[in-house]
C-alpha cells in the first residue's frame, strides 16, 4: 500500500488485545497510514512478533495520555460505551467492536458524545459492505416482501476458543451477542424494529 503523503499518519491506541484486538493491531501495523502509539490489555498477553515492539501501557488513561488520533476499542462489551465516550471527550475518533453497548440508552449516549465532540464513531461490522452480503440483499429485495431471515453462526468452541466464548458470555447477554454476530442489515428498504425473545438462557 502506498501511503498518502498529503495527510499525516494517524496515531492509534488499541485497547483490548484478544482475538479481535490483535487482528486490528496487525492491520494498523501493516497500514502505513497509521502509527500505533500505545496498546493496552488488562492481563498478560502473548503478542505476535510484529506487535512486540509497540509501547504497552498500564491502563486506558495512560493510553489517552499518548494523544492518539484514533482509539480502537476491542474490549468486552460491558466496557465499550464508557471507553468510547471517554476517548471522544479526550479528542480521539473511535473505532469500537460490535456491539456498541449493552442497552439502547448507553448506545445513544455514545452517539450523543460523538456529536458533541464532533468525532467520528465507527462500529466494526463489515458484513453490510461485503460483496457476497450485498449481493444477497439485492437478490432478496427483488423477490419482494415480507422477509424472514435466519442465520446461525457456527463457530467452534473447544479448548482456548471455548474459554474466550465463556468470558464473552459473562459480559454480553446471549440475545445481544447473537444479534451482534449474526444480523447485519434488513432486506427491507426502510427501517424496521427487530425484537428478540429468549425463553431461557444460562
Amino acid at each position: 500500500m502506498t501511503p498518502n503523503t498529503s495527510f499525516p499518519r494517524l496515531k492509534v491506541f488499541v485497547i483490548g488485545l484478544g482475538q479481535m484486538g490483535k487482528s486490528h493491531a496487525l492491520a494498523y501495523h501493516k497500514n502505513p497510514a497509521f502509527e500505533i502509539v500505545a496498546m493496552c490489555n488488562r492481563g498478560p498477553v502473548d503478542l505476535p512478533p510484529e506487535l512486540r515492539d509497540y509501547p504497552m501501557v498500564a491502563d486506558f488513561a495512560a493510553g489517552l495520555a499518548c494523544k492518539p488520533d484514533v482509539v480502537s476499542i476491542c474490549t468486552y462489551t460491558d466496557s465499550h460505551a464508557e471507553l468510547a465516550i471517554a476517548a471522544m471527550e479526550a479528542g480521539a475518533h473511535v473505532f469500537v467492536e460490535k456491539p456498541l453497548a449493552l442497552t439502547t440508552e448507553s448506545a445513544q449516549a455514545v452517539v450523543d458524545a460523538a456529536r458533541r465532540a464532533s468525532r467520528k464513531l465507527v462500529i466494526g461490522y463489515i458484513l453490510r459492505h461485503h460483496p457476497s452480503w450485498t449481493a444477497l440483499i439485492r437478490a432478496a429485495r427483488e423477490l419482494g416482501g415480507p422477509y424472514v431471515m435466519r442465520m446461525n453462526l457456527n463457530q467452534p468452541s473447544v479448548g482456548d476458543a471455548w474459554e474466550i466464548h465463556k468470558r464473552l458470555l459473562r459480559t454480553t447477554p446471549p440475545p445481544l451477542l447473537t444479534a451482534a454476530c449474526t444480523t447485519s442489515t434488513s432486506c427491507a428498504k426502510s427501517p424496521i424494529r427487530v425484537r428478540y425473545k429468549c425463553a431461557a438462557w444460562g
